[in-house]
């Protein structure tokens, strides 16, 4: 089966049977998903729209069973209550009514039969009810003996509908029944068809790995052996298998070449390492001239090592004079840190002032407003008092006309003449008054201007103090601004000399390692004298491993040959 399809992957291999398994699993689910809804579908109208139907034909008839003997009871005893329930179960027949309608929505509906109960509940209450009220027994008897069997008939009508909504329930039920029972067989069917297919993929699948890894194995047990002459695996396969083939057999071709160049390394090795034996010879003799050489190295060596010691004092005092340079920096960067701190107190301070001062500036602003509100009373006031002296002008005119009034009238008008003369005395009083509370006022107003006039002069001297305090605060924002560069810039510089005396130390250490290093090296260079009389005598031991060598290069290929190349 796979045959046909060739995979890049054995990933995609075993996806491509598992997805058919997962295919028939899904045909599987939406059959089942089918046949579940529409076994839902059948039980949704039997629940809600054969099942109320039913119902509500039971309840209708009921209540025309009940209607009939209350209307009965009604017309034998005259009592209201039956009438009451009478009226309570037509709504209940009413309210099922509805319900059968909404349920059979779906349907087309016959409402002659609903429409004949309330044509008999209104022929009951019209041809009955009333009747009985008005005192018409013999019509009452009459026309009871015709509606109720007409509500017989109606409630057998009735209880066949619910029997035969009960069939056709049944009926339903039975198909429900069966569909369930046809998907369970379905079902079933195709499991067992997924089972058989998927063992069938599974084995196939299997097959088609194991085969390749078979031929693999064997392989490489060949190769194991040393049988380099294996004819290469064929394979069509592009999958992970089909690669591991194809690797296979670059391994033994890379296995056959790689044998080939050791026994080729190994001849040339052989070669080589008598010629290596010949070299030998000759650098134990320069190895002797190189000793004579260091000798004179080493008495320059020695003369290098005196001068640099020289130059290593004068670092050290270079030294000790970068170090005092850098603690002057540090005093230095200590006084402009001070004159920071006190130049940001100030600051502060000013800027403390110049709210101080907006805040007195607002009060004398504030005060000039009120002194100009005064003066603007006072001026109201004067105004009154105007009107009061004009007031008090015109009763003490009326008062003296009304003295001459009640002379003309002689004794008749004595009393009036004295209410007259109070009156008058009175209005002079007010006018002495009015005199002097017009002087009063004159001096209020002239105050208050004179306080305007001196608030506004003081309002004027404020708002110059506020301007200098804000020019003077500006002016420390800039030496503040100013300082904090100098203590940068003190500070950058400090920073510098530290590191210039850290290098200096650093120079001098490193001065003073290469005065040491220097003697070493005139040591070491007599120690390399001395060594390169001993390589004369290694170079003797050189040749003999080079004869060694070539031992060891024949036994490596007497190793190859047992390949089969």
């Amino acid at each position: 089966m796979f045959r046909k399809f060739r995979f890049r992957s054995v990933k995609y291999k075993m996806l491509f049977g598992f997805s058919l398994i997962i295919f028939f699993i899904l045909i599987i689910g939406g059959y089942m998903l089918f046949a579940a809804k529409k076994v839902n579908d059948e039980t949704i109208y039997i629940v809600e729209e054969q099942v109320p139907v039913l119902i509500s034909n039971q309840q209708i008839a009921y209540t025309l069973a009940n209607r009939i003997g209350l209307a009965r009871a009604y017309v034998t005893t005259g009592d209201p209550y039956y009438r009451e329930m009478f009226d309570e179960y037509s709504e209940m027949a009413k309210q099922y009514a509805t319900q059968m309608e909404e349920a059979l929505v779906s349907t087309k509906f016959d409402p002659s039969a609903v429409n004949a109960t309330y044509e008999w509940e209104e022929s009951m209450v019209n041809d009955v009810f009333n009747e009985y009220d008005q005192g018409n027994h013999a019509t009452v008897n009459k026309n009871m003996n015709k509606l109720i069997p007409l509500a017989e008939e109606m409630m057998k009508d009735f209880e066949s509908w619910a029997l035969s909504g009960e069939g056709s329930i049944k009926s339903s039920g039975d198909e429900v029944i069966v569909s369930g029972y046809t998907t369970v067989v379905v079902v079933c069917v195709i499991t067992i068809l997924v089972v058989v297919l998927g063992t069938f993929i599974a084995l196939t699948t299997s097959r088609s790995i194991t085969n390749s890894l078979v031929s693999v194995m064997e392989q490489m047990k060949r190769i194991a052996k040393g049988d380099l002459r294996i004819e290469p695996l064929v394979t069509n396969s592009k999958d992970e298998i089909g690669q591991l083939m194809q690797a296979t057999n670059e391994m033994n071709h890379h296995s056959r070449e790689l044998i080939q160049q050791i026994h080729f390394v190994s001849e040339k090795m052989n070669r080589e390492s008598e010629e290596l034996a010949n070299a030998a010879n000759e650098v134990k003799a320069s190895s002797e001239q190189v000793a004579h050489t260091m000798i004179d190295i080493a008495s320059g060596s020695e003369s290098q090592a005196n001068h640099i010691g020289n130059v290593s004092h004068m670092m050290g005092m270079f030294a000790n004079k970068v170090a005092d340079t850098t603690k002057n920096g540090e005093q230095i960067q200590q006084a402009s840190n001070q004159v920071l701190d006190l130049t940001t107190e100030g600051s502060s301070l000013m800027k403390t002032s110049f709210v101080q001062m907006e805040m007195i500036d607002n009060i004398v602003h504030e005060a000039v407003e009120k002194v100009e509100g005064l003066d603007a009373h006072s001026k109201e006031i004067s105004s009154l008092v105007l009107v009061i002296q004009d007031v008090a002008e015109q009763t003490n005119l009326l008062a003296l006309n009304a003295a001459i009034e009640a002379a003309r009238a002689g004794e008749h008008g004595k009393g009036f003449a004295v209410v007259a003369d109070e009156v008058r005395k009175l209005a002079e009083q007010v006018s002495f008054s009015v005199t002097d509370i017009t002087k009063i006022v004159d001096d209020i107003q002239r105050e208050s201007s004179s306080v305007s006039t001196s608030l506004k002069n003081g309002y004027i001297d404020v708002a110059k103090g506020t301007n200098q305090i804000r020019t003077t605060r500006e002016t420390f924002d800039q030496i503040s601004s100013a300082v904090k560069e100098m203590v940068r810039h003190i500070s950058g510089a400090s920073s510098n000399l530290a590191e210039i005396l850290t290098n200096t130390e650093e120079m001098n250490s490193s001065i003073q390692e290469v005065a040491a290093i220097s003697e070493e090296a005139a040591a070491g260079v007599e120690q390399t004298s001395a060594q390169s009389q001993q390589s004369s005598s290694a170079m003797e031991e050189v040749a003999k491993s080079s004869t060694d060598l070539a031992k060891l290069a024949e036994q490596l290929d007497g190793f190859v040959r047992r390949f089969t190349i």
